[in-house]
């Protein structure tokens, strides 16, 4: 009788050990899942943020190309030669707004 009791409560202590150690392994697998989750959505916030830094300077450099193309011809460095350095083209009258 006494080694009928003593198997069962063996048993019953093997058998808590091997849930505590299951229970121990499934949290751990579970926190992991977590953490690994949070790290992916991370990265892929990180991700959309430098695709929109790549098309924000895609656009500035196709802004830089049109602009160099345009400060290439006659008419952008007479307007410059006017606006900025106050030349004018020959026998040009100005008139100057006192008013001003």
């Amino acid at each position: 009788m006494r080694n009928l009791r003593r198997r069962s409560i063996e048993k019953k202590g093997k058998i808590s050990i091997m849930s505590i150690l299951f229970m121990f392994i499934g949290v751990y697998f579970v926190t992991t899942f977590i953490d690994q989750q949070i790290s992916i959505n991370r990265y892929n916030s990180q991700i959309e943020m430098y695709k929109e830094d790549i098309a924000n300077k895609e656009a500035l450099t196709t802004y830089y190309d049109e602009q160099q193309a345009s400060v290439e011809t006659d008419e952008y460095i007479e307007q410059v030669a006017r606006d900025n350095l106050g030349l004018v083209k020959p026998y040009e009258k100005i008139f100057v707004d006192v008013n001003k």
